[in-house]
């Protein structure tokens, strides 16, 4: 978004030298700003929950924990498995009795979950109040699509497609005759694009990883 941002505001989208750039350029614009618009308030609000309970559980008092328990205990719901067990160990130094419903992992377990079944992914984890991506189907259909899709990217450009050569996207977006490159060959908005569907198939895998940060 920032190259975008740049890109416009110092004239390279009326410079002959750099015409080539602009698609790239509005693609980086739009796709950053839409990542803006839906992921930043999610992030800020993760953010705002792990400092919650990171402030919580630095508490030494007993009292002031049981007062702010049920705030303690919606947080952690929210972030996951690790930040629970943590609590619970909060609980335990405080001898606090803990929740009910929540049952701690022996440590030595182990716990084999797939990626395609195991909804709580890296991006649950981030956009907790997101529900819809803690559904398996949802998780399903995520992997699906943005694999379905960078796959098309990746034989087109490196393979040319089903007739053999390359089309860019580039001539599609700014209008001009699409033409055919012989493969491998990738345009900037393809590339755009294949990245931003890489990293969002890499925020699709299990969270453990996230999770064993605050461990």
């Amino acid at each position: 978004m920032g190259w975008g941002l740049l890109f416009l505001m110092l004239g390279g989208a009326t410079d002959p030298a750099t015409s080539s750039l602009v698609p790239f350029s509005w693609a980086c614009l739009i796709i950053g700003g839409l990542g803006c618009f839906f992921l930043l308030p999610e992030f800020f609000a993760y953010l705002s929950m792990r400092d919650t309970f990171e402030e919580i559980c630095a508490l030494d008092s007993r009292t002031e924990v049981i007062r702010r328990r049920k705030e303690a205990e919606d947080a952690a719901e929210a972030l996951g498995a690790g930040y629970r067990s943590r609590l619970l160990d909060v609980y335990r130094n405080l001898e606090i009795k803990p929740n009910r419903r929540w049952s701690e992992r022996p440590k030595n377990g182990v716990q084999s979950i797939s990626w395609w079944s195991n909804p709580r992914s890296k991006i649950s984890v981030i956009l907790p109040r997101l529900n819809a991506l803690r559904k398996v189907e949802t998780h399903r259909a995520l992997i699906s699509l943005t694999s379905f899709f960078l796959t098309i990217i990746v034989f087109e450009s490196v393979f040319g497609g089903l007739d053999g050569s390359s089309r860019s996207l580039n001539d599609m977006i700014i209008g001009n005759p699409v033409q055919s490159y012989p493969p491998p060959h990738i345009d900037s908005v393809s590339a755009v694009i294949a990245l931003a569907l890489s990293m969002l198939l890499w925020m699709t895998t299990p969270a453990n990883s996230i999770e064993e940060d605050v461990d």
